[in-house]
């Protein structure tokens, strides 16, 4: 059983930060980035974020363009990409937006066994995660999600980098310089494998201007010779 195709989606400033130094709920993308991030969401089955992030903004992101949405209609899917949550925490409070949103919200967390098949308030669905993301991508892929959107926060990024299971780059580089800490890697990561960094490994499959100086760069994994 393959993996899900996993498509990485962020808006970073020009020194690679996704948040300002304070940290906290941050937006930092204009008109255009709202664009092609709609055209993720429309493309993918399900959007990946972990449970900082949904705490930050106590919501998820919304397909708003009527094309894009009867788009996904005329190809038999749901208007929204399923709305997957990496958190072990128990309970969330169902007074967020997030609960409030027309998408199908499913929880992965940690094996619980006591409560290993309950899906907990407000989720439609509960995944136990494996012991590796690999091995939870497959579960997830045998759940009907081929192509997933991965929005963050960083630790969540960084987990998968570091198992290299990234396939695709989507950057927004927004023409702001805003230091701190919030790296879309995180800054504790250090042990990153050299694969990753070795020449023809990425391949530039578009760059383009999108309005207010941002430009989206896209870079796709080359997986030549690759296992997984």
């Amino acid at each position: 059983m393959k993996k899900p195709w996993i498509r990485l989606v962020i808006a970073s400033s020009i020194d690679g930060r996704i948040a300002y130094a304070e940290g906290g709920k941050t937006q930092l993308g204009k008109e255009g980035d709202r664009l092609v991030l709609e055209e993720s969401l429309a493309w993918a089955d399900g959007v990946l974020i972990g449970g900082q992030t949904l705490r930050d903004h106590q919501s998820t992101c919304l397909i708003h363009d009527e094309r894009l949405i009867q788009q996904r209609i005329s190809e038999g899917r749901e208007k929204q990409p399923i709305a997957l949550v990496v958190s072990n925490q128990k309970s969330h409070p169902n007074i967020w937006p997030f609960f409030q949103q027309p998408v199908q919200r499913w929880l992965l967390q940690n094996t619980d066994l006591v409560n290993e098949n309950l899906s907990p308030k407000g989720f439609h669905k509960k995944i136990n995660l494996r012991d590796s993301w690999f091995k939870s991508l497959k579960i997830l892929n045998n759940e009907g999600l081929s192509k997933i959107a991965l929005l963050g926060g960083a630790k969540l990024i960084s987990s998968f980098i570091l198992e290299d299971l990234i396939d695709e780059l989507q950057i927004t580089i927004t023409p702001q310089i805003l230091g701190g800490r919030y790296c879309w890697i995180s800054f504790e990561f250090k042990e990153l494998k050299k694969s990753l960094n070795q020449d023809k490994k990425w391949d530039l499959k578009e760059n383009r201007r999108i309005g207010n100086s941002e430009i989206l760069i896209r870079y796709f994994r080359n997986r030549v010779n690759s296992k997984i």
